[in-house]
């Protein structure tokens, strides 16, 4: 295969400074190309703030261009798209932040720059209400007729639960790796992957044969923040890897959605902090997501949807939410009314809300929302 001069040097600056796309973009945007950039002497290039010996190093290594070579060779051989910053195709979003990666390797069919873009975080380790609450967010956002994409970093717990809820209503979904795409992150998810390719795209910026590592993943949340409009945190430790997603967010301005847990629980520690703290707005549903976004919802849909979940609901739902839309009432009044033990009316109501066919109002009293 012939490259263009510009091409391998594009793939040659990225592969020396994997862990510099600031720099990596800041040295294009000076001299206008990738090949300039090689051209230039070594005494022009240590000006710049952050060149450093080893990035010299790497980039007077005879070896590199070989190296670029090949990694072309790689790509086109296995039909995997390189994206570069300045590419029609590049994610306009991710563009816009001062650290976005000069090239991204693309494997899948997603335009990435096609409707409301949610990336989905929390811990590894999620509690079974946990992934509850983010199947029936996600599900929830498509029944309001919304079709956000849905992007997260396919690791266990809350990553992977939010690419299956959009696979299964059939949203697009987004799976950012902290490793090349020859080394899929974690293996057991390679199947997934797979899938996720044909209903959206699997994407890195590392080059193949990177393995992953603590340092990459911190490297990757930035994507997953970059990529979307807003970064909804499904719980997450006091100290959880979620919460670097979150600041990153805020640090380019997008919005940050956080689901609140029960006071003292571990698990959600992290995101009631965001939510103390003022970093992230409280959501605990569908309908709160797209109120705070003000993405459009389809009227026709949601009553359908109504119809619809009200017959799929269990028997404690359906009690609960009946009463409510009868004459609604608090915790103790319904508790009362319809003759239910405290933890099983508790955890019926946050699933009603989780949902979006309820809220609680300033007065702790419940109404219905669809």
């Amino acid at each position: 295969m012939i490259c263009e001069e510009e091409d391998i040097c594009r793939c040659a600056l990225n592969l020396c400074m994997r862990y510099e796309g600031g720099l990596a973009r800041r040295l294009y945007d000076h001299y206008g190309s990738a090949a300039v950039v090689f051209r230039q002497p070594l005494t022009e290039l240590v000006r710049h703030k952050g060149f450093r010996r080893s990035i010299a190093e790497k980039m007077l290594d005879p070896e590199l261009v070989k190296m670029a070579q090949r990694e072309l060779q790689w790509i086109e051989k296995r039909k995997i798209k390189l994206v570069f910053l300045y590419d029609q195709s590049y994610p306009l979003r991710l563009r816009e932040c001062c650290d976005a990666p000069l090239l991204l390797y693309v494997a899948g069919t997603a335009d990435l720059n096609r409707g409301p873009f949610l990336s989905v975080v929390g811990t590894r380790s999620a509690t079974s209400y946990g992934k509850a609450v983010c199947k029936d967010l996600i599900g929830g956002l498509k029944n309001l007729g919304i079709n956000p994409v849905i992007v997260s970093g396919l690791a266990f717990g809350i990553d992977i639960t939010a690419h299956l809820a959009a696979m299964e209503n059939n949203l697009t979904t987004i799976a950012v790796l902290p490793a090349g795409l020859d080394q899929i992150y974690p293996a057991s998810h390679l199947n997934i992957a797979r899938n996720i390719t044909r209903q959206g795209a699997v994407i890195t910026e590392f080059p193949s044969e990177t393995p992953g590592n603590r340092h990459n993943f911190l490297q990757r949340n930035r994507i997953i923040a970059g990529l979307s409009d807003a970064t909804l945190v499904i719980e997450s430790k006091k100290d959880g890897g979620a919460l670097i997603t979150a600041h990153l967010a805020c640090d380019y301005s997008r919005d940050v959605l956080a689901v609140p847990g029960r006071p003292g629980d571990v698990s959600s520690k992290g995101c009631n902090n965001l939510i103390k703290n003022n970093k992230a707005a409280l959501v605990d549903s569908a309908a709160d997501i797209a109120r705070m976004m003000q993405w459009e919802t389809t009227p026709d849909e949601n009553t359908a949807w109504q119809q619809d979940l009200f017959t799929t609901l269990d028997n404690s739902e359906k009690l609960v939410y009946s009463q409510i839309k009868k004459q609604g009432g608090d915790v103790n009044s319904l508790a009362e009314c319809l003759q239910i033990p405290f933890p099983v009316l508790s955890a019926t109501l946050t699933k009603l809300q989780v949902k979006g066919l309820i809220e609680c109002m300033e007065n702790n009293e419940y109404r219905i929302i669809l």
